[in-house]
């Protein structure tokens, strides 16, 4: 489904239909004639491949995909106008409304906005959109005109997104993100077993569990497209705020976080104190505190809740032992594990399920914080999808089963 299909105004016409009644009504609320009405409702029943009204002599009454569009259409007019009220709070357009406001939004406008958050300059907006940079520039200044507040930083030779406007963007790829959302729920509405699933996976997640979890959704929904996205939780978390992951699976944050997302406790994963099979503590049955003082640490990286625990533990030995090498790398730290006499910290559940497990040894001596809680992380507004659902649903279960 294009864009050139979704454009603000044809849903924003569909909403007013919906809201009145039928299409006669809704033009004549709008200030439209009854064709151009009825010819944007023709354009978004192509492009969703969907028959939204039953049209009869009372007017037009939703189909049941006619009302899962409406749920979706809602929610997205809904957060845009949020956002807008939020800026005409700050700003200097007090006087208008958010819901006028929002009726002059274009889809340029907002796309560019978008990208110039994302990519942050006017310059890659330009490149990644396929249209000039004066395009692009234009476009912005038309959006801060209509919104009343300043959402760019502009220096001689680069236009970039200042904090108020990448919040703002951020919320408008959200609810754009709705018409998305809108697509799948028809397709499963008509009983097609596909979809879409984006995942964030944070390090030492047991991969055989997601790979489990995957396997018994394909089992439910054979054609459903699960994307899975490796990397540190800052970068995932802000994935996630911007609508390109729908879940985050790992290590939940101490403390929890907010702003806007919600975790959910899986259970709990103790920490373990490994080294190499083989190595010279491998085979001892009591390990004493200065034994650890005797060879060099491979640590994560300070943003990760692993640091704060190996940082708990050094603490309590005689003397801070020598930390090897610092990487946010989970292959990398293996890697110095299996070739070298390091010490690190693993979770448990990745020495008994993960790709290493007969690689490192758990040594017997408890850290200082014993114990990691592994959840999922969605928005706190979000609105699964049934496929995205069944994700979840099978993740609980098989997380039931392993632990």
């Amino acid at each position: 489904m294009s864009e050139e299909n979704l454009r603000l105004r044809r849903l924003a016409l569909f909403d007013a239909v919906c809201r009145e009644g039928g299409i006669s009504h809704a033009a004549e609320a709008v200030g439209l004639t009854q064709p151009a009405v009825s010819l944007a409702i023709k354009k978004l029943e192509e492009a969703f491949g969907a028959v939204l009204f039953e049209r009869g002599y009372g007017g037009s009454d939703l189909t049941q995909e006619g009302m899962l569009l409406h749920r979706r259409v809602r929610r997205m007019l809904e957060q845009i106008e949020s956002a807008v009220a939020e800026l005409l709070a700050g700003g200097k357009s007090r006087a208008h409304d958010a819901a006028s406001v929002c009726r002059h939004l274009t889809d340029a406008q907002v796309r560019c906005h978008i990208a110039i958050a994302q990519l942050g300059s006017a310059a890659e907006a330009a490149r990644q959109l396929g249209i000039s940079q004066p395009a692009v520039h234009r476009a912005a200044r038309e959006l801060e005109a209509t919104v009343g507040a300043t959402l760019y930083r502009r220096r001689v030779h680069s236009v970039s997104a200042n904090p108020v406007g990448v919040e703002f963007a951020r919320r408008l790829a959200i609810a754009l993100n709705e018409i998305s959302q809108a697509a799948m729920d028809l397709v499963a509405a008509r009983g097609l077993a596909s979809g879409q699933v984006s995942v964030g996976v944070l390090p030492l997640l047991p991969q055989r569990l997601l790979a489990r979890t995957i396997g018994r959704l394909q089992e439910e929904y054979p054609n459903v497209a699960v994307t899975i996205r490796e990397g540190a939780h800052a970068r995932l978390l802000e994935d996630l705020r911007f609508g390109k992951l729908d879940i985050i699976v790992g290590a939940l944050r101490e403390p929890r976080l907010d702003g806007g997302v919600a975790e959910t406790e899986l259970f709990t994963d103790p920490y373990a104190v490994v080294v190499r099979r083989g190595h010279a503590l491998a085979g001892r049955r009591k390990i004493s505190r200065k034994d650890l003082t005797a060879y060099g640490w491979v640590v994560p990286q300070q943003d990760m809740p692993r640091r704060t625990v190996v940082e708990l533990m050094l603490a309590t030995l005689p003397t801070r032992p020598r930390v090897v090498v610092e990487t946010s790398s989970l292959a990398m730290m293996m890697a110095m594990l299996e070739e070298n006499d390091c010490i690190s910290l693993l979770s448990r559940s990745h020495i008994l399920y993960g790709n290493y497990r007969n690689d490192v040894v758990a040594l017997d001596i408890v850290p200082p914080k014993a114990e990691r809680t592994v959840g999922y992380t969605t928005r706190a507004d979000w609105l699964a999808t049934p496929v995205q659902q069944a994700f979840i649903e099978h993740l609980r279960e098989q997380s039931r089963i392993d632990h």
